[in-house]
C-alpha cells in the first residue's frame, strides 16, 4: 500500500518499524503538560465553586432558622376549660403566662338587606322570577342608584344591564363596603331574593345599617318616583360626586341591622365590632364563636417550650451542617499510593475565616448585653460546643432557662433594646447600630409631626455624643453613616433617658451571613465572581492550547506518514537493484 507524501494518515510503522501514533501520542503529551495544567486548574476552580455554593446554601439555611427562631421563642400554649371550644378560642404570640375567663353575651353581626316577607312568607320586594328578567320600570333601560355600608362609605353608580344580575354586578363593582348575591329560594313564584350583606361586623359608622337607594330621578335634596320594579325606594344623595348622606331602602326597615360583640374579660365589658379581638390583651387574639354564654371560659395562656426547643435545635442542627460540609470540602486526604488528596477549601483562607467568625458569633457573649443580664452567652441556655466542633443542645438546661426568663432567653438570639424612660421603645436595630447603653434626650414631639432628638453612646470602642436623629409621625430612624445606622424608635413625647442595645448572637451571626453573601462585596460573592472571571481566562487560554496542540498533531502525522513513505520507496528501489 502506498500513500501520499501529503497524506497525514499513518502506517505505524511497516516501513520504518516505529510505532508512530504512539510517539506522537508521547510527543503531544510532553507539549500538552501546559494545557493539562490549565485544565487542572479549571477543575479546581469548578471544585471549589461548588463547595463555595453549597457553604452559602448551608448559611442561608441557618439565617432562615434564626430568622424564625422569635416566632418560636414567642410561641405560647393556650389550654381551655371549655373542652369543646364553644364560645371562645384564643391564640396567643409574645404574651404574659396568665389566665382570662371570658363570657361572651352577643356577636358581632353584619347589617345586611334582605326582601320582606308578607304575612304568607312571600318576598314583597327585591325577588324576581328570572335573575335575567329586565327590572326596570316600562321605558327604562337604565338606572342610577347609591348605596352604604357600614363603614359609611357611600358609592354612587349606573346599573346598564337592565336584570337583577345586572344590579348585583353592579352594586359589587361599586367599590362600597358591601357585597351583593341572588339567592335562589326555590319556592314560589319569585324564588331569586337579592341579598345585600355589609363586608364588616359591627355597627360601624352607620349604627349597623346599609342603605341602598334608586336615584335615578333624585337630586341633591328631593327624591323623585323610583324607576325600577324590585321595591328599592326612590331616594337622594347630597352629592353624586362625593355624597356624604343617603335615604333610601335600609336594612333598618328590611333585613337586620348589625350588632357589636359584647363580652367580659376578666370581669370587665367590652365591645367590639370584630368577632375576632386583638387588642384586648397584649399578644392574644380572641375568637368569639356564640353568644348567650352563662358562665365563663377560663384561657390559660403559657410558655410553648417544646416549639422553643425546637427551634434552638434547628439553629443547632443547621450550624452542624455548615461545620459537616466545610470540614469535608477542606479536609487533607492520603491515597493509597501515598500521595494527598486536598479537598477543594483545604487552605482556603476565605471560607476559614468565615467559618470562625461564625462560630464565635453564635458561641460567644451577645454584644451590649450588661454583666447582669440573667443569660449573656449561649452556653447559659445549655448550647454546648463538641470536641468536633459541633453543637449541642442540654435541653434540661434550656428548659429551666426558659420557664425562668424566656424574655432573657430571647435576647441572645435577637437586636433588642430596654430604656428607662416609656416615651422612647425599640422596634428594630440593624448590623451597624451601635450597642450598650445610649442616651437619649427627646427635646420635640409633635402629635402626627416632626420628632426629634439627640443621642450620646459608645461605638467599636469610640466614644460619640449629641447624634441627632429626626422622624415624623412618632418614629425615629437612625440615618446612615451615623452609629445608629438602622436604629427604628417609637416616641410618644419628650423626654430623657437611657437606652441599652444588644446584638444577640444569633442576630451577630444573621448580620454576619448577610454580610458575607452580599453582592459585589461579601466575602463569598467576591470569592465566586473571582473564580467566575478565572475560570473565563482559564476558558480562553485552554481553547488555544488545544487548538495548537491539535495542529502539532496533524504536522506530526504528516512528518510521520511522509518518513514511512520515503523509507517505503527507498526500500522498494533497493529490493529492485538486488533483483537486478
Amino acid at each position: 500500500m502506498a500513500t501520499s507524501a501529503n497524506s497525514a494518515l499513518s502506517f505505524q510503522g511497516l516501513s520504518t518499524g516505529i510505532q508512530t501514533d504512539a510517539l506522537v501520542s508521547a510527543i503531544l503529551a510532553q507539549e500538552g503538560q501546559g494545557l493539562a495544567a490549565l485544565q487542572a486548574r479549571q477543575t479546581r476552580n469548578n471544585n471549589k465553586t461548588t463547595a463555595l455554593t453549597a457553604m452559602q446554601t448551608s448559611m442561608t439555611s441557618l439565617f432562615v432558622s434564626l430568622a424564625a427562631l422569635q416566632d418560636k421563642f414567642n410561641a405560647r400554649t393556650v389550654t381551655s376549660t371549655d373542652t369543646n371550644n364553644s364560645y371562645v378560642t384564643a391564640t396567643a404570640s409574645g404574651a404574659g403566662a396568665g389566665t382570662y375567663d371570658v363570657k361572651v353575651s352577643t356577636l358581632a353581626t353584619k347589617g345586611r338587606i334582605s326582601p320582606t316577607l308578607d304575612a304568607s312568607g312571600n318576598p314583597t320586594n327585591l325577588a324576581v322570577a328570572n335573575p335575567a328578567n329586565a327590572i326596570f320600570t316600562a321605558g327604562q333601560t337604565t338606572g342610577t342608584f347609591a348605596v352604604q355600608g357600614t363603614d359609611g362609605v357611600i358609592k354612587t353608580f349606573q346599573v346598564t344591564n337592565n336584570s337583577l344580575n345586572g344590579l348585583r354586578d353592579a352594586i359589587n363593582a361599586s367599590g362600597a363596603g358591601v357585597t351583593a348575591s341572588i339567592v335562589n329560594t326555590g319556592t314560589g313564584t319569585t324564588p331569586y331574593q337579592l341579598v345585600i350583606t355589609a363586608n364588616a361586623t359591627g355597627t360601624g359608622q352607620t349604627g349597623g345599617n346599609i342603605t341602598l337607594a334608586d336615584i335615578t330621578n333624585g337630586t341633591s335634596s328631593s327624591a323623585g318616583a323610583s324607576v325600577n320594579t324590585l321595591g328599592i325606594t326612590a331616594g337622594f344623595v347630597d352629592s353624586t360626586t362625593a355624597p356624604t348622606t343617603i335615604t333610601g331602602l335600609s336594612s333598618a326597615t328590611s333585613g337586620a341591622t348589625a350588632q357589636n360583640a359584647v363580652f367580659t374579660l376578666n370581669g370587665i365589658q367590652l365591645t367590639r365590632q370584630s368577632n375576632v379581638v386583638s387588642d384586648a390583651a397584649d399578644g392574644i387574639t380572641f375568637t368569639l364563636k356564640q353568644g348567650g354564654q352563662t358562665g365563663s371560659t377560663t384561657l390559660t395562656v403559657s410558655q410553648d417550650i417544646s416549639t422553643a426547643t425546637a427551634g434552638i435545635q434547628d439553629v443547632i442542627t443547621k450550624f452542624n451542617a455548615l461545620v459537616s460540609g466545610y470540614k469535608s470540602a477542606s479536609a487533607t486526604t492520603k491515597n493509597s499510593d501515598g500521595s494527598l488528596n486536598q479537598g477543594p477549601l483545604a487552605g482556603d483562607s476565605t471560607s476559614r475565616s468565615i467559618m470562625a467568625q461564625i462560630r464565635t458569633a453564635l458561641t460567644g457573649a451577645s454584644a451590649g448585653l450588661p454583666s447582669t443580664a440573667p443569660f449573656t452567652v449561649p452556653a447559659s441556655l445549655g448550647v454546648r460546643t463538641n470536641s468536633d466542633g459541633t453543637l449541642s443542645l442540654d435541653t434540661t438546661t434550656f428548659k429551666a432557662a426558659m420557664e425562668k426568663d424566656p424574655s432573657a432567653a430571647l435576647r441572645l438570639f435577637t437586636f433588642s433594646g430596654d430604656t428607662t424612660n416609656g416615651v422612647v421603645s425599640f422596634k428594630s436595630g440593624g448590623a451597624k447600630t451601635a450597642t450598650g447603653p445610649v442616651t437619649f434626650n427627646i427635646d420635640q414631639f409633635t402629635t402626627g409631626g416632626t420628632v426629634s432628638g439627640t443621642f450620646s453612646g459608645t461605638y467599636n470602642g469610640t466614644a460619640f455624643s449629641n447624634v441627632r436623629l429626626t422622624g415624623s409621625n412618632g418614629t425615629l430612624v437612625g440615618a446612615a453613616g451615623t452609629p445608629l445606622e438602622g436604629l427604628t424608635l417609637s416616641v410618644t413625647a419628650t423626654g430623657t433617658g437611657t437606652l441599652t442595645l444588644a446584638r444577640g448572637a444569633g442576630q451577630a451571626v444573621s448580620d454576619l451571613i448577610t454580610s458575607f453573601s452580599a453582592s459585589g462585596t461579601g466575602f463569598l460573592s467576591s470569592a465566586l465572581n473571582n473564580i467566575r472571571t478565572q475560570n473565563q481566562t482559564l476558558a480562553t487560554q485552554i481553547s488555544a492550547a488545544q487548538s495548537a496542540l491539535n495542529r502539532r498533531k496533524q504536522v506530526l502525522q504528516l512528518q510521520f506518514s511522509t518518513m514511512e513513505s520515503t523509507v517505503a520507496q527507498m526500500r522498494a528501489s533497493a529490493s529492485s537493484l538486488t533483483g537486478a
